[in-house]
């Protein structure tokens, strides 16, 4: 086809000063694909976020591997193999704490004085000082913040039963100086977990539980002889949930996208009716329908092309900023939107992946062509010849 015959064939379909109704439903439907997928990939990486945080969090509390009805002499063996393993010994067991702002049942671990720094988010964000006091106690901020106290202060804490009279079991209780607090950026962690000292709270009667971190890559054919947990064994309904709400998400915000895409369908079907006349026009000019066709497909091809650009940048953009936008309009809303006692974390996390933002990019570009594509098939059943009669 002679080039000069296929420019002016562009210009002349592509004015879109003539046009401003084409111009209003292009716009229309490019708004309606950028914010589809915009949305779909903050939400993402929001999900994304969310559970590779809460991951890194518990895992960093609790530890990779738990192994549980041992003693120190097996565990070195695995401390031999692995030396890159840090392994906290600790018993667990339940307290109540008290002071002059309130009564709280807690979780408390007891482990040695140095081990508090083995475990990574406690000593990542831990706020202490130096005191030679051997009855102390770490705490979380959110506990902190309920009780009202700060370090140096003291806590009374209760183990139920831990003493028997002939009345029956009562509280052994013990005024507990907090030498830290700490803030795992978990609130059931920061609110509930305390950490004491070992040599005080433990006996032979109370079971001791290891909890190995940074043991990702540990074989665990290695710890066969032992009865221990994953954290995904720990918490396989949390990782279930989480990824089951991720691809439920996805499937409903891919509709979204799809819809978005079909509004193309209206968008062409209405520029080949408005062109009817100057489709009619170069096909009697010579020009076929292969080239004709082409040029509609690329003009949708282009309005898809930079929706899809400018709907994943502002996605980005979005997911990168998410904090602050969750801060703005929790304040302009007048309402916590990122309530952490309800989602565990303080903070709203986003993780953008690399293998997400291809998927979607590919599904929106290939749904949005192939909607395209009905609409100009309808260009092959125009017959210059009867329309001219």
């Amino acid at each position: 086809m002679n080039n000069t015959l296929l420019k002016l064939s562009i210009s002349y379909i592509f004015n879109f000063k003539k046009d401003k109704a084409f111009s209003v439903s292009t716009i229309l439907s490019s708004i309606a694909l950028i914010l589809g997928i915009s949305i779909l990939i903050t939400v993402m990486s929001v999900m994304n976020g969310f559970r590779e945080e809460l991951i890194s969090s518990l895992s960093g509390i609790n530890g990779d591997v738990t192994i549980y009805n041992t003693n120190d002499k097996e565990i070195q063996k695995i401390k031999l193999k692995y030396p890159e393993i840090k392994i906290v010994k600790n018993i667990q067991e339940r307290v109540i704490t008290t002071n002059e702002s309130g009564i709280e049942g807690l979780l408390m671990k007891s482990i040695s004085n140095k081990d508090i720094y083995s475990i990574p988010k406690i000593n990542d964000n831990l706020f202490e000082i130096k005191s030679t006091e051997n009855e102390w106690v770490y705490i979380g901020v959110e506990l902190a913040r309920t009780l009202d106290v700060q370090v140096g202060d003291k806590i009374q804490v209760s183990i139920p039963g831990s003493s028997m009279t002939i009345l029956g079991p009562v509280l052994n209780s013990n005024d507990l100086y907090i030498k830290g607090i700490f803030n795992s950026g978990i609130y059931d962690y920061d609110k509930y977990f305390i950490y004491s000292n070992i040599d005080q709270f433990y006996s032979d009667k109370k079971e001791l539980i290891y909890d190995l971190y940074n043991a990702k890559k540990i074989n665990l054919d290695d710890l066969s002889s032992f009865y221990y947990e994953t954290w995904e064994q720990q918490n396989q309904s949390l990782a279930q949930a989480l990824t089951t709400e991720k691809n439920v998400m996805f499937i409903i915000l891919f509709f979204i996208i799809l819809i978005s895409s079909f509004t193309i369908i209206s968008n062409q079907i209405f520029f080949i009716k408005e062109k009817f006349k100057d489709i009619v026009l170069l096909k009697s000019l010579g020009v076929s329908q292969f080239h004709i066709c082409l040029l509609f497909f690329i003009n949708s091809f282009l309005i898809s092309f930079f929706s899809i650009i400018i709907g994943t940048s502002l996605g980005l953009l979005l997911s990168i900023n998410i904090d602050v936008i969750e801060n703005i309009l929790s304040f302009l809303l007048n309402y916590d939107l990122w309530n952490n006692e309800v989602r565990y974390l303080s903070t709203m996390p986003y993780s953008i992946q690399i293998n997400d933002i291809i998927f979607i990019i590919s599904i929106s570009l290939i749904s949005s062509l192939l909607a395209s594509y009905i609409p100009i098939l309808r260009i092959f059943k125009i017959k210059p010849n009867l329309v001219l009669r």
